[in-house]
């Protein structure tokens, strides 16, 4: 059985060594909707940071607090340096006044696009309706439109689904529950969790993702001229409750699978999850966490002194652990959906393997950055670019040839460096969508017109390649390194780092 994806295990070296330490839970904290946003900068001593976003407010006695939807952090101010930027949306309203002042349509268009490409689904509408203000026969506004209203449409019902996807999964238990697009078996409570502070529960939460990472997968192709296919039947998902159910459905598929924290199985069409919650590394940290709460209420009942300081402690450290964990399962599902996705658009074809740099590449260039909320499309991943930036000198195994030609996977497993071979191939792909997308079109295209037995080697897909992007290697490799020099994360931006 060949298992088209499967995402980077999460249990590698570097995550288990998050594990060890509050290093762990370095995230980027989305605040949409604040008057500003204030980066804090948390020094956790020898060199360790994390930058953390909200909004930040001093308090008495030389502490801050930061505002997040789930609850509030606090922090000694000394440890904290505070960054203030501008929102998303200011920065998306400064781009759409701009280009309404002008009656710029384009500009205007691009300013949704701008929205879109940072998960601002609402801004990338009103700035289409903007644009046909301005122009009211600017073709592309017209067709986002139309496409929207497709979308607003539930696709169809396959009759007997559910028990099919049961029998497969053999657990007849399973519940079943519907979006306009998704079908989704899954065995997590039907309520929120007691100790959570999101108030719906997991299945709901995940077939809202799944849609936003749907749409936006459409919009973003269409945005650029690119009509994909809108599926004509709901996609199906599997959600397992517990990472232990999860693991010995996915080894009984795929020994290949035994650290995946999801894939997609082409063959059957179904993409499979499980809650992050009940993974080995976060009943560690809910353990952790829950020991020091127990020692706060303790140090409460004794009266003794900073007891209040042990309980915020633990409560902003229970608070990051369930962001962690939304963040874990937002990468895992944008990239694993955007498999499910390019599989059943017509991006890539049904009949043809595609080319495993292709298809990964796609994913990571989709998928949205360990952060705990959907950041939109192309974000600049830590994790991505520091794996790329480490086999960056190694001007063989990084180039342009060994990655087109497939090599990079096999190299990086030989090697034990399975994340450096997806490094290299999101990097790839962040270069071409954003550089040469008419070219990336036609390779992709081209793909589908190979035999459906054809053996992918390097004498196969480095012609194809040149075919669209030209003979010139050395022009486009150079080009390619200049522009992931100037790559930055969100992180670099706002500390300025080089």
């Amino acid at each position: 059985m060949t298992v088209q994806s499967v995402i980077c295990p999460r249990e590698s070296k570097p995550n288990r060594k998050r594990t060890k330490s509050l290093l762990a839970l370095a995230l980027v904290l989305a605040a949409a909707g604040t008057a500003r946003a204030d980066f804090v900068e948390y020094h956790l001593g020898k060199g360790a940071r994390i930058l953390l976003q909200g909004k930040a407010t001093g308090l008495p006695g030389g502490n801050m607090s930061l505002q997040h939807p789930l609850g509030t952090l606090y922090f000694d101010l000394h440890d904290c340096k505070i960054h203030t930027v501008p929102t998303l949306n200011q920065q998306y309203r400064k781009r759409l006044r701009a280009a309404l002042n002008e009656k710029n349509a384009a500009g205007v268009f691009q300013a949704g696009v701008w929205a879109l490409k940072h998960g601002m689904l609402d801004e990338y509408y009103e700035a289409v309706n903007e644009t046909l203000n301005v122009d009211p026969k600017f073709e592309e506004a017209k067709r986002i439109l139309a496409l929207r209203d497709r979308l607003r449409k539930p696709a169809a019902s396959r009759s007997g689904e559910a028990d099919e996807m049961r029998r497969f999964v053999h657990r007849k238990e399973m519940k079943f529950a519907t979006s306009d697009h998704f079908s989704l078996l899954y065995d997590t409570p039907d309520k929120p969790d007691k100790e959570s502070r999101i108030k719906k529960p997991r299945h709901e939460l995940r077939l809202e993702l799944l849609e936003r990472v749907y749409e936006t997968f459409l919009l973003t192709f269409y945005s650029r001229g690119v009509d994909l296919e809108v599926p004509k039947e709901r996609l199906q998902v599997v959600l397992f409750n517990n990472y232990a159910d999860y693991k010995d459905f996915s080894t009984r598929l795929s020994p290949e699978l035994v650290n995946a924290s999801g894939f997609y199985l082409p063959e059957r069409n179904i993409s499979f999850f499980f809650d992050h919650a009940s993974s080995e590394r976060f009943k560690q940290l809910n353990e952790a966490a829950a020991r020091l709460k127990g020692i706060g209420k303790d140090a409460a009942k004794g009266k003794m002194s900073g007891a209040k300081d042990i309980i915020r402690l633990a409560n902003t450290i229970d608070l990051l652990i369930q962001v962690d964990r939304e963040s874990n399962d937002v990468e895992v599902v944008s990239h694993e959906a955007t498999h499910q996705m390019a599989s059943n658009t017509g991006l890539f074809p049904h009949h043809v393997r595609v080319p495993k740099w292709v298809h990964e590449g796609l994913a990571a260039y989709f998928e949205s950055p360990n952060d705990g909320a959907w950041s939109g499309v192309g974000a600049v991943n830590e994790q991505r670019l520091m794996f790329y930036r480490a086999l960056e000198p190694d001007r063989e195994h990084s180039s342009l040839n060994f990655i087109v030609g497939d090599q990079i996977f096999d190299y990086a497993v030989s090697l034990g460096a399975v994340l450096h071979g997806y490094g290299q191939a999101w990097a790839l792909t962040h270069f071409l969508v954003e550089k040469h997308f008419d070219e990336l079109m036609r390779f992709y295209k081209a793909l589908g017109e190979l035999p459906p037995d054809i053996e992918f080697t390097p004498e196969v897909l480095n012609p194809l390649f040149d075919r669209e992007f030209g003979t010139d290697r050395s022009l486009l490799d150079q080009e390619w390194r200049s522009y992931m020099r100037s790559l930055r994360t969100d992180v670099e931006e706002v500390l300025g780092s080089k």
